[in-house]
């Protein structure tokens, strides 16, 4: 566990290691079932089933942006609070979590069955591949209440001192989840049923075992059912702190549409499987970024809510150095391994093998740059700028990609879906590295000017 003066006083790069490791271990294995969702449904289902969970995709994206909305927004406020030594203010956080959780699922869950047709002729599934769209969404519909709730709450248990107890969560989960897929699709022959049933049960039991711990006399942060409430103002606190990473996952969500959109325009079902395999290897690398921005992300809160830039601009530097490091050993495994990557999914189709196998090479050189982007996007979330981190997310992929993705097949078909997101990616590096040069800046010289201002004979708190 880590507690308020570690976070002061401990050296930033041990602190680093302490949040992140756990976060990136527990969000390879994240990383490692989706992987293991793609295997059974690519050799248990077929291509047509990597058609249909690619398609329903963007869906799940909805919900899963809605949740992590709510747990970086919440764990934000959290570590800010905590920082100021504001802890009352901060359990107010954690137990409006509960509330908004609560009466969002029920929405989305009575939602989702309504439209369902509609949605389902909205994404453009065939006749086949529509019936195994909606065998999923109809299950991912009835238990989103329980994915809502793990994604939440995972953060605030990381911002709670227990990065490792998070960690470990996560990995019964996925374990759970992996098994249940092997019960569901390889011997019960459920199909894609079978793996929402089984994605929905995994994140059941991650959402008991953390929100167990939250109303346990263990947690620091420790939540009671007299304490839920529905403040408004609070509320609206975490959806905007939590915007940003709502506008990422929503904008990917898009950004799959408009994917499937022109595949299946400049290609055919086929195309859309390629892109399903590639999606699949390409999160696994995103969550490795996204394993390290969460967990530089209380360090930065809680340092810069305590006024310490030193610590803050020392953090964020070793998260962009290490994310980078890990996009080029990603880009030259894919590089290297990119058929027996996708042969991992479908062994028995030379030619979905031939055309993945080719486009992932082209896709990938995002990974040179992508977490990069990632980390500073989080790091302006988590000093609460939240305008500079909507325009991260959100730049990249309404004013770069969107327009590369409908210009580029018009000129080189179906080349130019792959080569449009590397091109955005790029270009929103470029951005981003002047953002952040003058953030860097910014921290040098309040760290500075805080120093200048105490006496010599005070403590200081170590800027390292």
């Amino acid at each position: 566990m880590v507690n308020e003066h570690q976070l002061r006083h401990d050296s930033v790069w041990s602190l680093f290691c302490r949040f992140t490791l756990p976060a990136i271990a527990g969000i390879v294995i994240a990383g490692i079932q989706t992987i293991v969702d793609g295997f059974f449904i690519g050799n248990g289902v077929g291509s047509q089933g990597l058609a249909a969970v690619t398609l329903a995709f963007p869906v799940l994206m909805l919900i899963v942006a809605i949740g992590i909305m709510a747990g970086m927004g919440s764990s934000s406020l959290v570590a800010l609070e905590l920082g100021k030594s504001n802890r009352g203010r901060a359990v107010e956080v954690v137990s409006s979590v509960f509330s908004m959780l609560l009466v969002t699922g029920i929405v989305i869950m009575v939602l989702g069955h309504v439209f369902a047709e509609s949605l389902i002729r909205f994404l453009g599934a065939g006749d086949v591949v529509g019936i195994m769209v909606d065998d999923y969404l109809s299950v991912i519909f009835a238990g989103v209440i329980f994915i809502l709730f793990a994604l939440a709450l995972e953060p605030l248990v990381r911002n709670d001192g227990r990065p490792v107890l998070a960690m470990k969560v996560m990995v019964v989960s996925v374990l759970a989840n992996i098994l249940l897929d092997y019960i569901f699709i390889m011997e019960l022959g459920m199909g894609m049923m079978g793996a929402a049933v089984a994605t929905v049960a995994a994140f059941a039991m991650m959402a008991i075992m953390l929100a167990s711990y939250l109303f346990s006399s263990k947690a620091k942060l420790k939540v009671s059912l007299s304490s839920m409430g529905f403040d408004y103002r609070t509320i609206l606190q975490i959806v905007k702190t939590g915007m940003p990473s709502f506008a990422m996952q929503f904008s990917i969500a898009v950004l799959l549409l408009a994917h499937n959109f022109v595949l299946l325009k400049y290609g055919s079902e086929l195309s859309v499987s390629a892109f399903g395999i590639i999606d699949y290897s390409f999160s696994m690398f995103y969550m490795l970024f996204e394993g390290i921005a969460m967990g530089v992300q209380p360090i930065v809160g809680f340092n810069y809510g305590a006024g310490l830039y030193g610590r803050v601009h020392r953090a964020l530097k070793i998260a962009m150095a290490v994310s980078f490091a890990v996009g080029m050993i990603g880009f030259g495994i894919v590089f290297l391994f990119s058929e027996l990557i996708v042969s991992i999914f479908n062994h028995n189709d030379p030619q979905l093998l031939a055309v993945t196998a080719s486009a992932m090479k082209i896709f990938m050189v995002s990974l040179l740059v992508q977490g990069v982007i990632v980390v500073n996007a989080t790091y302006y979330q988590s000093v609460n700028k939240v305008w500079s981190a909507l325009f991260i997310h959100l730049g990249k992929i309404f004013v770069f990609l969107l327009p590369l993705l409908f210009i580029l097949p018009v000129h080189f078909g179906l080349s130019g879906v792959w080569f449009a997101t590397p091109i955005s990616d790029f270009l929103m590096f470029l951005v981003v590295m002047i953002m952040i040069a003058g953030e860097l800046r910014m921290l040098r010289e309040k760290k500075m000017s805080k120093l200048a201002s105490k006496g010599k004979s005070k403590i200081i708190t170590p800027q390292y």
